[in-house]
């Protein structure tokens, strides 16, 4: 079971409209604003949802590093940018604290920055199959909201996206696919969490080193 033609190109166009400039990229933001615009709710949007501030990540890269595991995990087309990084504070002063007083040789608390994926349009036009394969009736509702808040010229005599274009029914390989994806993402999920609690402990012991450190040189002056 595969989207009709029409359904591809309707996608093809709207790749296009999110992208004016012809870059053949669509960056985390604008794809976020596109699931809005589909009614999507917060917690459905993957960037959206890990657009929090961590003790060493910024909102950005960790809302990258999510949508980034999304697209890997169904194979979806993409390409990474470099997102330019704004300047990151410690929320308990440490970055300052440590930086002050032992120069080059202070902890760092922020993390590495992780790469920006960037939706190609095989990319967008792929995932969006996988959710109409999933759910046609819900992505016909989603879609026929979406074709009245872009006003595409060449679909505006629909009104609604006619029911015809999309399955009528879910495809079950599809939800098949959904289902161990998800299983294998909540595993990985849980290894991480235990690699970050590992990370944790030893960016702990580094801070303890760092500040017994200070105060030996303060006793010895």
């Amino acid at each position: 079971m595969s989207p009709t033609p029409v359904y591809v190109s309707l996608m093809n166009d709207i790749f296009s409209y999110l992208d004016p400039t012809n870059t053949g990229n669509l960056v985390p933001e604008t794809y976020s604003r596109f699931l809005d615009d589909m009614g999507y709710l917060p917690h459905q949007n993957a960037w959206k949802a890990a657009y929090i501030e961590t003790f060493n990540m910024s909102k950005e890269s960790n809302a990258d590093k999510a949508l980034k595991d999304v697209f890997d995990l169904f194979s979806i087309d993409h390409n990474l940018l470099q997102r330019a990084q704004r300047p990151q504070t410690s929320p308990t002063g440490l970055n300052s604290f440590y930086k002050n007083v032992l120069g080059s040789f202070a902890p760092s608390v922020q993390g590495p920055t992780p790469p920006m994926p960037a939706l190609t349009r095989r990319g967008f036009i792929d995932i969006n199959i996988i959710e109409v394969l999933s759910d046609p009736s819900r992505e016909w509702a989603n879609i026929s909201r979406l074709l009245r808040k872009y006003n595409l010229p060449r679909y505006r005599e629909w009104g609604d996206l006619p029911r015809s274009v999309l399955p009528s029914v879910p495809n079950q390989a599809t939800l098949d696919r959904i289902k161990g994806a998800t299983a294998f993402a909540h595993q990985r999920a849980a290894n991480e969490l235990e690699a970050a609690r590992m990370q944790a402990e030893i960016q702990r012991r580094s801070n303890q080193i760092a500040v017994d450190l200070v105060s030996d040189t303060r006793l010895d002056k």
